[in-house]
This record gives structure tokens, C-alpha cells and sequence, in this order.
């Protein structure tokens, strides 16, 4: 299906059913240091596919207009509009009130005409189906936090295409977020049966602790110093088996096939490489994922911010060239249990630094990205399915790559909706590398 298959009717500005729930706010929503580090142009965007059965009209447009409205009640800063703090460069949500968007499209396609219905299947990869969106900063500071598209197909089908502004909310509490409103939405009442928290960690410090916190030094951020110069840590530990034979240690699945793909996508750039010379040398290997701090750090339940710490790493070039997978394996298996996200103290210091630092532009990460890093996030632990009913479940629930998540060295792990916890990686490397990959009798 082709993007030019889908037209937007209309466009609704949604806001709280009761005024209070964001006029009781300060007129600047803090966000914490965990939001903060995220960049403000990337969004989290995700499309959810129903199929209807004959006579049967789902998802009605009007009903869920108002079951937004009732989920912006508890979610009011969604209301608001990003902006950057001019004195410290910290990202903040002012202008509450202004409202959530709601789109209102037709395709002229049916979700039948596929033999499967996958991704690539759907208008525009998917991108059709969500709302449009401008990455500059000055866009993400003018339009919607939170965007929603309601496409109705010719077969009666219906995708919804959800957008948030990463730095309100990871993945976690962006399938709150479409739970809570698939719960309204369900139930037809204004009462959600647990309530969310939107109050991000660390979110609001006094000078005192202000203070006291830059009395650290974190081991994996840095506050630049010069625009040219600057000098960063990078953690270097010095179908295959993905566990030493010798050992009776564990490896996740997570860690195994994070090893895998590391390693067999560095391995596809080296051929690239060896086959046209004229390409410049690769990046260093730097891998990054995301380490969940929730349970970690003791967060109130249903916490919707950002919750993430992105670990990172490099691995060496005659290990992920050379070595045997369970040592790229174990490697990755100790990058996630390091003290930087096991121990509560050293993270609270960690995050108390980032929050207290004077200028939030000048603080960085190690983490190289370029033609030879890979970051992999785990989206398959999340109850994407079975949270995202509103009619009926869903046949697919994917995140389609956008013009700003389509880059070299990105990619998801994400449950099929099937029984038995099958998985699906959803990765975006450069064209070329494709070839080597499709030829890697290891990569399937």
C-alpha cells in the first residue's frame, strides 16, 4: 500500500474533560534528569491494527475523542508544549492547556489485500498511519506532545498511529499511556482503576542539594568542556553457544541474541569494507541498550517518565571478528549489571549531578554513534498486545521506522502477539549491508 492511499478528514484539538486537572499545575512542568538527557526530536511512535468483522464499526471516532479526553485528566502535562530553558538549556513543559491532537484519516486500501499483515504491507511502511511530525526544535517546541491517528480502511479495519515525545515518557510509559486509554475506553467511565505517576525523579531539587550533588563524578557522563576537545570513559571488557563451556553461568536471551546481532552485523560491515575499499573506516564498535531503572531504583508503580539508563560499551575488533559468541555474550551480560545501574545510591548520585548541572547542553555520553555502533532496545518484555484492547485485540503492533529512526545501527526487539513468546527484531542498518547479511547463513 502506498502512503498516497491515505487522506487526512480532519484534525481535532483534544484537551482534559476537567479544566482543574491541568490549571492545578504550576505553569511549568518540570521534567527530571532522566527526561532530560533524552533528545528532543525523537519521538516514540507505534501503530496498533484491528481488523473488523462484517456490520461491526471499531473504534467509533467520537468515543475515542472522548476517552482521550478523559485520559488527558490524568496525564494534563500532555496538554502542554516543549520548551527549552533559555539560562540552563533544560527542557520543560509550559503552555498546559494547549492541547493534544487527534487525526482523522480514511485509507482507500483494504488491510485484506495482503497476504500478511506485516509493516511493509501497510501504507508508507507504516509512517502513513501516524500524524505528521517536524523534527526541528522549533517544531517539537510548537506542535503536540502526544498525537494520535485514527485511519479507518476500506474493510472496516482501523490503525491507530500514536506519537509522544520521547523525553516525557519511554517505551514503558508510552504502553501505559495507550493501556490507560484503552481502558477508559473499554470501560466508557473517568476513572482509571490505577491511576498514573507523572512526576519524574529528581524532577525538583533545593539549592542545598543542588550543591552537595555536584560534589560526584559520574562514570560514564561528562560536562563538556570545549566544543572541539573533550575526553570520555568507554567501558572495554577485555548458532553458537552463547555461554562459556566452561562455566555454568546464565546468559538472558536478550544478552544472546544482543551478541549475536553485534557481532554478526560488524562482521557484515567488515565485508562491505573489504569489498569496496573506497568506504572509510568504520566508527569504533560502540554498542549501547537501555537498562530499565524502575525496579532497580524503587519508583513509584505505574511511573510513566523515563526510566532509562543507556549503558554503552566497545567491544574489540579481533573479539567481535574472531571471537566465540559466548564472550561477546558475557560481555554484554556484565554491561547491564554493573554498579552504574544495580546500586541505588550510585544512580541516585548520578542523576542528582546531571539535574544540579548548571548548563544541561554541556553534559554528554561516551557512546560514539557512527558506521560501526549498534543500539538495541528491548521492547519485548512489554505487554504490547493484551494492553492495547479496545474493541478487539490487536493483529499488530509494531513502531515503523521513521525518517528519524531509520539510521545505520538501530534496532527493537518485539513479541509477535503469538503464543510462546516469539520474537521479532525490527533493525535498520545501511543499504548496502543488507546484501552480506542476506548471504550470512548465521543471520536468521
Amino acid at each position: 500500500m502506498t502512503s498516497d492511499s491515505v487522506s487526512v478528514i480532519s484534525r481535532h484539538t483534544v484537551r482534559c474533560a476537567n479544566e482543574g486537572s491541568w490549571t492545578s499545575l504550576d505553569s511549568i512542568f518540570p521534567l527530571g534528569p532522566l527526561d532530560q538527557l533524552v533528545a528532543p526530536s525523537v519521538p516514540i511512535a507505534v501503530v496498533f491494527v484491528y481488523t473488523s468483522s462484517p456490520g461491526v464499526e471499531l473504534i467509533p471516532v467520537e468515543r475515542l475523542e472522548r476517552s482521550l479526553t478523559l485520559l488527558l485528566d490524568y496525564y494534563p502535562h500532555l496538554t502542554g508544549r516543549l520548551q527549552i530553558n533559555s539560562s540552563d538549556g533544560t527542557p520543560e513543559i509550559s503552555r498546559l492547556g494547549t492541547g493534544a491532537e487527534l487525526f482523522v484519516a480514511r485509507c482507500s486500501e483494504r488491510l485484506d489485500a495482503s497476504d500478511r499483515i506485516v509493516l511493509p504491507n501497510l501504507p508508507g511502511a507504516g509512517n502513513a498511519l501516524l500524524a505528521p511530525f517536524d523534527p526541528s526544535l522549533e517544531g517539537v517546541c510548537r506542535d503536540p506532545i502526544f498525537t494520535v491517528q485514527h485511519t479507518r480502511f476500506a474493510c472496516g479495519g482501523v490503525a491507530l498511529g500514536v506519537r509522544l515525545h520521547h523525553i516525557t515518557g519511554d517505551a514503558d510509559g508510552f504502553f501505559q499511556l495507550v493501556g490507560d486509554l484503552a481502558e477508559l475506553y473499554r470501560n466508557g467511565t473517568s476513572s482509571l482503576a490505577r491511576p498514573p505517576h507523572i512526576r519524574s525523579y529528581l524532577s525538583e531539587l533545593t539549592p542545598e542539594e543542588r550543591v552537595a550533588a555536584l560534589d560526584f563524578e559520574p562514570s560514564q557522563f561528562y560536562v563538556e568542556q570545549s566544543p572541539a576537545f573533550a575526553s570520555y570513559p568507554v567501558t572495554s571488557p577485555s548458532h553458537v553457544r552463547p555461554t562459556d563451556p566452561s562455566s555454568d553461568s546464565w546468559i538472558s536471551t536478550f544478552d544472546a541474541l544482543c551478541a549475536h546481532l553485534y557481532q554478526r552485523v560488524y562482521r557484515a560491515r567488515l565485508q562491505l569494507r573489504a569489498k569496496d575499499p573506497t568506504l572509510p573506516e568504520l566508527s569504533p564498535p560502540d554498542f549501547l541498550t537501555p537498562v530499565n531503572l524502575r525496579s532497580r531504583i524503587g519508583l513509584p508503580p505505574r511511573y510513566f517518565p523515563n526510566a532509562l539508563h543507556c549503558q554503552y560499551t566497545s567491544l574489540s575488533h579481533d573479539l567481535l571478528a574472531n571471537g566465540p559468541l559466548w564472550q561477546v555474550a558475557k560481555a554484554l551480560h556484565d554491561l547491564t549489571r554493573t554498579t552504574s545501574t544495580t546500586s541505588k545510591e550510585e544512580v541516585d548520585r548520578t542523576y542528582r549531578w546531571i539535574a544540579a548541572q548548571p548548563d544541561k547542553r554541556k553534559i554528554k555520553q561516551g557512546f560514539r554513534y557512527g558506521s560501526g555502533s549498534l543500539m538495541l532496545s528491548q521492547w519485548n518484555k512489554m505487554d504490547m498486545y493484551a494492553d492495547s484492547v479496545f474493541d478487539v485485540a490487536p493483529v499488530l503492533v509494531a513502531p515503523p521506522f521513521t525518517p528519524i529512526s531509520l539510521v545505520d545501527g538501530l534496532g527493537y526487539f518485539i513479541p509477535t502477539g503469538e503464543q510462546g513468546g516469539d520474537i521479532d527484531v525490527a533493525l535498520s542498518l545501511s543499504e548496502p549491508i543488507w546484501e552480506f547479511i542476506d548471504q550470512d547463513e548465521h543471520f536468521d
